[in-house]
């Protein structure tokens, strides 16, 4: 195993251009059967930085991408870092409208988009986002309502008023020698590199702002807990737009200079085919995707064995079948938002899988965390649930979200997450619930992710969500969603949790449910607040 050192810059662009000298022909990116080294992918990105600038993109401008887990999103992004530019990547599952409201509150000035994408035809949803995109020029558009685009570029079939993806590459064949690294060294770790939008259930999207320090600083971090080398190839499945993706996987790779495992969109028969093909050694799932491995009839342990670090998941369950199924030993669980760029807490990779199952790690070194009382914020003690504020790698505000921004972001700096978690005694991170999910019972205070591990404790059960629903007389009721491997009754489920738990704690209620059943945002997590409104559906 060699020895890696850490990058001297903090900046993307600026450690993408590091890695070029120091190991110029080692793979960055496997993606169909290809692989592209450190050196090929500088280049290609500081081509990019010089089209940007030949556009007129200037520092700070925003430059928004629509584009799946492939090459040209890193390049893109190392692209857009260059040249100064704040990279937006956008949804791949968005609709019409949620393009048009990203674009537009986000103000971007160049958009690149694939033509189709799975099944969206991205294509015609820009000309119904863009009607006058056809009687433009492309480079000098005036579009209605989106008074700073200027220029679209589609990879794939041609769109009049746009450029094609080759053509944009050439762009800046006729700027002056150098001006990308004239923009790359005007570029300070303070400034913000990413704006990732929220999938909120409820509410508008929230475009979290990353800057180059956060990225780089807390991706060496997470690397290092999780034991990531040169030699590593990692598998990224969620999609790199998500904090799991552009604020974690990415920079995990690139600042320990490995290789990233793409596939374009996830599939779990062709994950297996890749993991195998490639021999990927760190795996960057999300729960529902291991469970659709594991259950995929192609799946057999040997052929994704390479697999023996990364993530292992946040419920104990999903990182059994991580930790124990498929036999991934130094994979790590963890906990974190997209405001705390992915993680703020990773186990070591070498801790026992108990402590694996029913903790989240310790904090990782640029992170502070405290526990303290929701109503006074005095500090919990050692195993008493409190909410979590995290300080040091941490999103400076929401972009054009000042009251956001305000409730978040406390003056003592520290980042109200919103959630409750307490420490064990070692230090280590154990997460209860999000506040405002808590379960109001008979006036009894509840945790769903206390039931929910409750139930997943049982042999027949692979998934479970619990939710609230209004009742007149209790004030809510607790009614939980399981995914059975095989038939059980409600009241087999109900007698397990009372034989483990007080009796406030039993669910009123159990329906059943396919894992293609339930309701999932476009990140794969379970929509809550769709399961809610099932359940008041089903029991009125």
């Amino acid at each position: 195993m060699s020895i890696f050192v850490r990058p001297a810059s903090r900046t993307i662009a600026g450690v993408f251009d590091e890695l070029a000298e120091r190991q110029p022909g080692h793979p960055a990116i496997f993606y169909d059967g290809e692989a592209i080294s450190y050196r090929e992918l500088r280049d290609e990105a500081f081509a990019i930085a010089r089209s940007l600038i030949a556009l007129g993109v200037k520092p700070g401008d925003k430059v928004g991408a629509l584009l799946g887990n492939q090459p040209e999103w890193v390049m893109m992004a190392v692209g857009a870092a260059c040249a100064g530019a704040v990279f937006v990547p956008f949804n791949t599952w968005y609709k019409r409208s949620e393009i048009e409201w990203t674009a537009r509150h986000c103000g971007i000035s160049v958009f690149v988009c694939l033509d189709r994408f799975l099944k969206q035809d991205f294509a015609s949803v820009l000309q119904e986002v863009f009607p006058t995109l056809a009687t433009g020029t492309a480079g000098q558009l005036s579009l209605p309502g989106f008074d700073k685009l200027r220029s679209v570029v589609v990879l794939g079939r041609s769109l009049p008023g746009t450029f094609g993806w080759d053509e944009f590459r050439g762009l800046g064949a006729g700027q002056p020698s150098g001006v990308e690294r004239v923009a790359l060294e005007a570029v300070q770790a303070q400034d913000t590199a990413f704006i990732l939008y929220t999938s909120g259930s409820t509410s508008e999207p929230k475009g979290v702002m990353l800057t180059h320090g956060g990225v780089v600083g807390n991706g060496w971090d997470m690397g290092v807990r999780r034991l990531v080398t040169p030699e590593d190839r990692v598998w990224v499945g969620t999609p790199l737009f998500y904090a799991l993706g552009a604020a974690n996987a990415w920079p995990v790779t690139f600042t320990h200079g490995a290789t990233l495992v793409l596939q374009g969109a996830f599939d779990p028969g062709k994950t297996i085919q890749v993991v195998e093909r490639t021999e990927a050694s760190v795996y960057y799932g999300t729960g529902n995707m291991t469970l659709a491995i594991l259950d995929h009839p192609d799946y057999r342990q040997s052929r994704i064995g390479s697999l023996k670090k990364g993530n292992a998941g946040m419920t104990p369950e999903y990182k059994r079948l991580t930790l124990v199924e498929m036999k991934m030993n130094f994979a790590c669980g963890a906990y974190g938002l997209t405001e705390t760029y992915g993680h703020c807490t990773v186990h070591e990779a070498d801790d026992p899988v108990e402590v694996k199952l029913h903790t989240h790690g310790r904090a990782l070194p640029g992170m502070a965390l405290k526990i303290v009382d929701p109503v006074t914020g005095e500090p919990k003690a050692a195993g008493e649930p409190g909410l979590v504020l995290v300080k040091g790698f941490t999103t400076p505000g929401y972009y054009r979200n000042d009251q956001e921004s305000a409730r978040a972001i406390r003056a003592d700096g520290f980042f109200d997450t919103g959630d409750l978690a307490s420490l064990d005694p070692e230090g280590r991170f154990v997460f209860h619930s999000r506040i405002k999910e808590i379960i109001k019972t008979g006036g009894i205070n509840v945790s769903p992710i206390e039931i929910e591990q409750l139930l997943a404790q049982h042999a027949q059960v692979r998934d479970a969500h619990v939710v609230p629903v209004p009742d007149a007389r209790r004030g809510q009721l607790i009614v939980a969603f399981v995914v059975a491997e095989e038939a059980i009754s409600e009241q087999a489920l109900k007698d397990f949790v009372k034989a483990r738990a007080a009796s406030f704690k039993v669910p009123h209620h159990v329906l059943f449910r396919t894992n293609e059943q339930l309701p999932r945002l476009a990140s794969g997590k379970v929509a809550k607040a769709r399961l809610v409104d099932a359940a008041v559906a089903e029991l009125s």
